[in-house]
């Protein structure tokens, strides 16, 4: 132990003297860095930044100014921030979210905390390697991997002391819409980062594809079905005609079909040419038990419907003019008032980071009026089952 200490020492005091060289135009020595943290420094350089400079974040942009992908993306990785923090969280950590351009879209942090480095990291600002140099969100973005980035393999001097890890998040066609990341002072068990992390990431992907396929039947594919209810499983989206519309980045590795870009034209038939006709039709027949599925290639995998559209409408004939209903105005005066109420609520909740002692009070509402708005949030799934203490 005490050589893996005297080792890790001897590798920071390398990185130290490498960088002041290496931003006077020398090479860095081979294998000092992975090689993705070492395209970053090579970007950072190139953008004209100096090591011993202090990190500059973009001013604080408001929430309006989110995009609607901005607040999708927030609504369901905020979900998996919330347990990483219960396990991982501290006085000297933050963990927050990034969309493309590095603009935080969700963070969580310790309100005590006064920290320099780590209190700017805030919903609304943004970071990028032309401010604040090499960090785990931006090598995860660019190169599409998780990352981890610590001690002096940071640009900046001023990180020395941070550990940070990202993951890359992916769209419906395989596309980086984001990174989730873990910084702080100290030291964290990487490996059991790493696999909480990903468990995070894939769980949000599958929100996210979820939400945005509301209008087609949604498919769950497994080679071992008792992943099949865990982020582990793929996903596809499927319209009533059976050909698929979107596919999860699991499903695509799982079906052999290309990791990014939009799918080919493809129905389920020719996905699963080998299923019989009883399997074929019960593919989107929801209730139905998984069914195991022979591949080209002589493997199984298990498919299973989990949800009908969530947007189809039934046509319904149109009543008589005398039997048509006047309109209940005062309903829905109440109900677009309950509903600004719980969307006020959920700010303020997020705004006390979870404190529901201050954010009642801040409404000028009861503590037991506030319980009430956060079950209807629950229940609606706007918000996690479990918020945080006083």
């Amino acid at each position: 132990m005490k050589q893996e200490a005297n080792s890790s020492t001897t590798i920071q005091r390398s990185l130290q003297t490498a960088r002041t060289r290496f931003f006077d135009g020398g090479e860095l020595p081979a294998a000092l860095l992975p090689p993705l943290v070492a395209q970053s420094w090579q970007r950072s350089r190139d953008s004209g930044l100096r090591p011993w400079q202090a990190p500059q974040y973009d001013q604080t942009l408001s929430c309006l100014q989110y995009t609607p992908a901005d607040r999708r993306l927030r609504q369901c990785v905020e979900q998996e921030i919330e347990p990483l923090w219960s396990a991982f969280g501290g006085t000297d950590w933050t963990i927050f979210c990034v969309n493309p351009e590095g603009v935080i879209v969700h963070a969580r942090h310790n309100p005590s905390s006064r920290d320099s480095i780590l209190q700017p990291i805030a919903a609304g600002r943004r970071i990028h390697e032309s401010h604040v140099g090499t960090t785990a969100p931006g090598c995860a973005m660019h190169d599409s991997a998780e990352v981890i980035v610590t001690g002096n393999q940071h640009y900046l001097e001023a990180f020395a002391c941070i550990f940070c890890l990202a993951m890359p998040l992916f769209g419906l066609d395989g596309e980086v819409i984001g990174a989730l990341d873990i910084t702080g002072k100290g030291q964290r068990n990487a490996y059991v980062l790493r696999e909480h992390f990903r468990l995070a990431v894939l769980s949000a992907q599958q929100r996210l594809f979820a939400s945005a396929m509301r209008h087609c039947h949604l498919l769950r594919v497994q080679h071992d079905p008792r992943w099949l209810p865990t982020p582990l499983a793929g996903v596809l989206a499927v319209n009533d005609d059976g050909q698929v519309c979107a596919a999860s980045l699991e499903a695509r590795r799982l079906l052999a079909l290309p990791s990014i870009g939009p799918l080919p034209r493809v129905d389920l038939r020719q996905l699963f040419v080998h299923a019989s006709q009883a399997q074929q039709r019960g593919l989107l027949q929801l209730g139905r038990p998984a069914r195991r599925i022979v591949q080209a290639d002589g493997s199984h995998l298990w498919v299973q419907p989990v949800r009908a559209p969530l947007n189809r409408t039934v046509p319904r004939p149109p009543l008589p003019r005398s039997q048509q209903p006047s309109p209940p105005v005062a309903d829905a005066v109440s109900g677009n008032l309950n509903e600004q109420m719980l969307l006020a609520v959920r700010r303020t909740l997020h705004e006390h980071d979870g404190n529901i002692s201050t954010a009642s009070k801040q409404l000028g509402i009861s503590r037991t009026t506030f319980y009430s708005k956060l079950r209807q949030l629950q229940q609606a799934g706007l918000l996690p089952t479990a918020t945080d203490g006083e």
